[in-house]
């Protein structure tokens, strides 16, 4: 049972969601430049081969050799559109997903597919997930009847939170499974753990382990 006298009030809990966004904003930027780069530099080889194509096509006799240069050009850019269409959608997933759990909080639950929030979650901290094997152990879920954003909070919360206990290196799992009418989410990492003597103090406002400037943040409390 939670204890009333830490339980977060809902002007905490906007801050602290506002505070995440301020975070996810900070990192997709950092994510977003890596597909943005690659489009960059197709652009200049499109136009450099739509330039070459150009150029051989002025000609009213076109040779076997300029044929063969022609070809090769083709399939130089279907590679680049190939790869420019990865990174358009790399960028895409990212800002649906953080568009997802900036999404006002619906009034009443609905179902939910918790997979979703996870992945949603995993590609969102994906800047800090970079040197950490990430493991889904995901058994069949039903829909759950919940508040999207509000479970979504939860997972970034855990997420963020295992992450930071490991730093670089270190193993994220993640397991769901079913049972009966409940559907259970596990979230561990090889980090260095909890000490017991504060184990009864993180689930308070503003607890930390790593030395970190929580702020308005609530971490676990608000899971």
């Amino acid at each position: 049972m939670s204890d009333p006298a830490i339980e977060p009030t809902a002007r905490e809990i906007t801050q602290a969601r506002l505070a995440t966004l301020g975070m996810l904003v900070a990192g997709i930027a950092h994510e977003l430049n890596t597909p943005l780069g690659a489009l960059n530099s197709n652009h200049h080889v499109i136009e450099r081969a739509l330039l070459k194509l150009g150029e051989i096509l002025e000609d009213e006799v076109v040779t076997p050799d300029e044929l063969d240069e022609v070809r090769r050009v083709v399939r130089a850019t279907e590679s680049v559109l190939r790869t420019n269409g990865i990174a358009v959608e790399r960028m895409v997933s990212l800002v649906r997903n953080l568009r997802n759990f900036g999404r006002p909080t619906t009034s009443e639950p609905r179902p939910v597919d918790l997979h979703e929030g996870i992945e949603g979650t995993l590609a969102l901290l994906g800047h800090e997930l970079r040197e950490i094997e990430v493991v889904r152990d995901f058994g069949e879920l039903p829909p759950v009847v919940c508040h999207p954003n509000r479970i979504n909070q939860v997972f970034m919360n855990l997420v963020h939170n295992a992450a930071q206990a490991m730093g670089e290196g270190g193993v994220l799992t993640v397991r769901t499974r079913a049972e009966g009418d409940h559907a259970h989410v596990r979230v561990a990492d090889t980090g260095r753990g909890i000490p017991p003597d504060v184990i009864e103090e993180i689930f308070e406002p503003g607890f930390t382990t790593t030395g970190e400037r929580l702020g308005r943040r609530l971490g676990l409390a608000l899971t």
